[in-house]
């Protein structure tokens, strides 16, 4: 696999992922003022932490959804609103969503009112919210609370099929059977659904690991086609498995120290396959930044310089 890939880009990857890395360890670890990076693009734009689960936006649904005392049902639903949502801060106006009692209208009425009284975001700005025409409305909330409505009517059916799951591709596949969660939120919902918790004596959801098996969303496998040479074809999961066993030598032949997550017993944390997804869609990113293409992304203000987040 490795001949397949362009040793430039390929070292160029390597590179992106150990700095992002290094940024999240300068800023929190070693906790020094900024700037934490002279890269260019990295301190002028946001990019997701190299392990997701360091992210606010997941650190958030662990500890408000995923480590609550509720059912495993309820936790689970809850999952996917927050992820259809894509907002903490909505999240935590509208609160904790059961299945037997979910009220439309009351979380209708609470997103109109950030909306159109507070002013703010409703929805995530990190990826494009669909407005979800098919349920009827010109207005993306009144459409986002039938389509959950519709959710939790079916949601026991879907439980079921969900537990049932003999893989994580089988569970990923009945998630995006739903509508309103296409390749890139099932899987979101899926890699959430996989983190352990600890009351639940570090036992995940949905009994599959971030190593099983990954979906190649579009940026990761755009990710995918800067790395692999000219006229060379293979399957997104043979490389991003090939980059997920190699990495401890890759970053040895290239002489990158890379900063690994260190657990509760001291043990290094490498960087899964679910991880190595999410790396090749913001490897993606940040060579569209580099060669000046694409729509801008979002920008890390702080007092004299940024960098990502």
């Amino acid at each position: 696999m490795g001949q397949l890939l362009q040793p430039r880009q390929l070292e160029r990857y390597w590179r992106f992922v150990c700095e992002r890395q290094a940024i999240w360890h300068r800023r929190f670890i070693e906790q020094l003022d900024p700037p934490w990076t002279k890269d260019r693009i990295l301190r002028s734009y946001r990019f997701t932490n190299v392990y997701r689960e360091l992210d606010p936006g997941t650190e958030y649904a662990r500890k408000n959804i995923l480590e609550t005392a509720h059912s495993s049902k309820d936790r689970m639903c809850s999952i996917m609103i927050y992820r259809l949502i894509g907002r903490s801060q909505t999240f935590s106006e509208l609160g904790f969503q059961t299945v037997d009692g979910f009220d439309q209208h009351a979380l209708e009425r609470k997103m109109k009112k950030i909306r159109d009284v507070r002013k703010q975001p409703p929805f995530s700005s990190a990826y494009i919210v669909s407005p979800y025409l098919k349920m009827g409305s010109r207005d993306k909330i009144e459409n986002v609370a039938r389509l959950v409505a519709r959710l939790s009517r079916r949601f026991d059916s879907l439980y079921r099929r969900i537990c049932i799951s003999t893989s994580a591709e089988e569970a990923y596949n009945n998630l995006r059977k739903e509508y309103g969660f296409g390749r890139f939120l099932a899987y979101q919902v899926l890699v959430d659904l996989m983190y352990p918790i600890r009351t639940g004596r570090s036992r995940p959801l949905l009994p599959f690991s971030h190593d099983d098996w990954a979906e190649a969303g579009p940026g990761a496998r755009k990710g995918i086609e800067i790395l692999l040479r000219s006229g060379c074809k293979t399957g997104d999961p043979d490389v991003m498995r090939w980059l997920r066993l190699n990495q401890r030598q890759e970053f040895r032949r290239l002489h990158l120290d890379f900063k690994y997550l260190v657990d509760s017993r001291g043990n290094e944390v490498e960087i899964s396959l679910s991880n190595i997804e999410n790396c090749l869609c913001e490897f993606y990113k940040y060579s569209k930044i580099d060669q000046g293409v694409g729509r801008a992304r979002r920008r890390f203000a702080q007092p004299g310089d940024a960098s990502g987040d």
